[in-house]
């Protein structure tokens, strides 16, 4: 009884440690978009949809990551760099993404493509391709990554809230989105 037992529980841990190496594995599953394991909190004005003040006048269409600068901005997802315009941003990289990828499985919404602006120095090129987890650039003076996402909708890109994927983040004030 107590070796079946034993044996139930064993072949049930392997079953989870499976699941979880799948879940790891899975390209649809998106990584942390900052060098380690801390959750990314956004700057006190960088939450999306914040009102911006311009020229032009418009509102946040992503959130602003706090970060020491010098760190490593990390590809959340494999995929390619593309060609983009840098719009407010001044040094921009988008990645998109060779399948569209969510943070949770719950999550509401899947991402097909990231934005990365106000970065320092661009480790990657357009046309490069990168793995989950490489170094797409370092952190600008400023102490902070602006990072967009964005899905095909009615064939075309439209950017939405990182949270509906399933990125938990704080706010300045030490609310938690996710």
């Amino acid at each position: 009884m107590k070796r079946t037992t034993l044996l139930a529980l064993g072949a049930g841990g392997i079953v989870l440690l499976l699941a979880a190496r799948r879940r790891e594995d899975d390209p649809t599953r998106l990584g942390l978009p900052l060098d380690g394991n801390e959750l990314p909190r956004v700057t006190p004005r960088g939450y999306f949809g914040a009102p911006r003040a311009g020229p032009p006048v418009h509102t946040h269409q992503g959130v602003d990551l706090a970060a020491r600068p010098g760190a490593r901005v990390l590809a959340v997802g494999d995929g390619v760099i593309v060609a983009t315009d840098p719009g407010l941003g001044l040094v921009v990289r988008k990645l998109r993404l060779d399948d569209p990828g969510r943070w949770r499985d719950d999550a509401q919404r899947s991402v097909s493509a990231v934005v990365y602006a106000d970065l320092g120095r661009p480790l990657v090129e357009p046309g490069q391709r990168v793995r989950r987890g490489d170094p797409i650039a370092l952190v600008w003076s400023r102490g902070f990554v602006h990072f967009a996402t964005k899905e095909i909708r009615g064939g075309r890109e439209v950017f939405f809230d990182p949270s509906e994927a399933g990125l938990s983040y704080r706010l300045a004030s030490g609310d938690l989105v996710s």
